[in-house]
């Protein structure tokens, strides 16, 4: 999830855009959409259903462009039995398009964490993406977005090129280094609190170093029912050799 390139990336992707920034919001999460390329409306449930998957869930992540299309993109974890569907999800995102956030009336990079969830009921299939992984939210269907971080042009995040972290044989796509943390974003973007929950595999650094990046990040904050709101969250910052990135 760290870049050395990140500075330039931020620079790169960021500059083109914004041209129709006096029509933007001042502040505004990355969302999943619902036109013909949004990831609800990829996903084929016909096929899941041929294939075996039963009712199901997966989390996923990616980095939302200022054009809407995902990159760093990983589908993890989940339901047990939910692996026809957790590679539908990685599949799809690569064609996704997502509506990119906007800070300072401007689309800017945001990190996207979410839910998708595949059920059959009444032999009717249900598929729905969720932009949270927040179990009481989802048992809900709530209609609640997570704390979003995103790189703001011109920002340095020193965090990237001071630090370095060790990979063991152990780390793959499937089996990602994981830190999960506790987090409370203020409705005007301030982080507030935040602690580590869980760091796997433990001993190794991976908890810290994920908690500096995690403050050096701008955030934009929760939002339910399309308004800011304040409350405890988690998320879960996720580890892979480097070469990944690159395939």
């Amino acid at each position: 999830m760290r870049f050395a390139w990140i500075t330039a990336a931020i620079f790169f992707l960021s500059a083109p855009f914004g041209v129709d920034g006096e029509t933007l919001p001042d502040m505004r999460p990355a969302l999943v959409g619902s036109g013909p390329s949004s990831l609800v409306n990829l996903i084929d449930t016909q096929a899941l259903m041929k294939r075996g998957q039963d009712h199901g869930a997966v989390l996923f992540r990616c980095l939302v462009q200022p054009t809407g299309q995902a990159v760093y993109r990983l589908a993890y974890g989940g339901t047990p039995n939910s692996e026809i569907l957790r590679q539908e999800v990685k599949n799809k995102l690569i064609a996704a398009r997502f509506i990119p956030a906007v800070y300072n009336h401007h689309n800017t990079l945001a990190w996207f964490y979410g839910t998708v969830t595949f059920s059959v009921i009444d032999v009717k299939l249900h598929i729905k993406v969720f932009a949270n992984k927040e179990k009481s939210e989802l048992a809900q269907g709530s209609d609640f977005i997570a704390p979003q971080s995103i790189y703001v042009t011109g920002h340095i995040y020193n965090s990237v090129p001071r630090r370095k972290y060790a990979f063991g044989t152990w780390a793959t796509e499937d089996v990602p280094g994981t830190v999960e943390f506790e987090l409370t974003v203020a409705t005007n973007g301030q982080m507030k609190e935040i602690h580590i929950v869980q760091e796997n595999p433990p001993g190794k650094g991976y908890g810290q170093n994920a908690l500096a990046d995690m403050k050096e990040f701008t955030w934009l904050p929760a939002y339910k029912n399309g308004r800011p709101t304040e409350m405890p969250t988690h998320l879960t910052f996720t580890f892979l050799p480097p070469d990944w990135y690159w395939k």
